[in-house]
């Protein structure tokens, strides 16, 4: 293994457990990959501010790839790199999912949007079911409400009105459906004729950014902040957002929670995220720390 310089981990179904919390055994090897010297990154499809929630909760202060790389920020919030979709691209993915009926939200540089939260909520809840995660459609309805509850997501009588307010831009579009056939047509459709990156975080959802605003671009954004060389870095992650920065980095991990052609394309599979993976990993990389 080549020696470890930076470390980035994702966050939901990595960092995160199923209570969407960082747990006590993750913080304090975070905390011990930065005395040892590490710089420690999340990389999250989240906006910001959903992002830098949980982990002002778990007491830490982070840079943040958000957005799948579209929303680069230093531990103080500070920007250190954008890229943005345009209005013409937008206009033309609205209109294509619309076509097919398809439920979508808005990350922008002022926060997520939702045009119709009642269908969001059911959409959310239905995906967090099917997960597995949870013992009841209870449990699942008070994380997929949280999302409101703590202004993560926000609501908007239109989408047009929140992208033509002044210094508005537009870092990714999220959209979610349980129809195959539908959400693969428009997928194959926009990568035919726009030029967009697409990913997703889940086996439902489709995650629209710029074509150079991905989770690999953005570790190599922060590598050269940081004066670190890419194959001096770790990058922990579970889905298929993913994949971008696993390409890049010397040291690719996959959760144990993780869909197989990830683990296939990684050099270590890890625990599982309620079984402290993330912790698990850093232990390979700080010497102290390995038993």
């Amino acid at each position: 293994m080549n020696r470890i310089d930076m470390i980035a981990t994702d966050m939901d179904g990595t960092l995160l457990n199923d209570c969407r919390n960082v747990s006590k055994a993750n913080v304090e090897a975070i905390l011990e990959a930065q005395k040892a010297g590490k710089t420690v990154i999340v990389a999250t499809g989240r906006d910001y501010t959903e992002a830098v929630s949980p982990l002002k909760e778990a007491g830490l202060r982070l840079p943040l790839i958000c957005a799948n790389g579209a929303d680069i920020r230093r531990e103080d919030g500070k920007v250190l790199h954008q890229q943005t979709l345009s209005d013409d691209q937008f206009k033309t993915m609205a209109a294509m999912l619309r076509e097919e009926d398809i439920y979508f939200e808005i990350y922008t540089s002022k926060g997520a949007f939702t045009d119709n939260e009642k269908k969001g909520l059911e959409l959310v809840i239905d995906l967090l079911e099917t997960t597995g995660e949870f013992s009841s459609k209870e449990e699942a309805t008070k994380l997929a409400e949280k999302r409101f509850e703590v202004g993560a997501i926000n609501r908007t009588e239109s989408y047009e009105s929140v992208l033509e307010e002044e210094n508005t831009e537009l870092f990714k579009i999220l959209a979610f459906s349980t129809d195959d056939v539908r959400r693969n047509r428009v997928k194959d459709a926009m990568e035919l004729n726009l030029n967009v990156a697409i990913s997703a975080s889940a086996k439902d959802n489709l995650e629209i950014t710029h074509k150079d605003a991905t989770k690999g671009k953005g570790i190599e954004v922060m590598a050269s902040y940081y004066g670190i060389d890419v194959l001096h870095t770790m990058v922990i992650g579970d889905n298929f957002n993913d994949v971008s920065m696993m390409e890049v980095a010397g040291f690719p991990v996959a959760m144990g929670n993780a869909e197989d052609e990830i683990k296939k394309i990684c050099k270590l599979v890890t625990a599982t995220n309620v079984q402290d993976g993330v912790a698990k990993a850093i232990q390979t990389v700080i010497p102290h720390m390995q038993k």
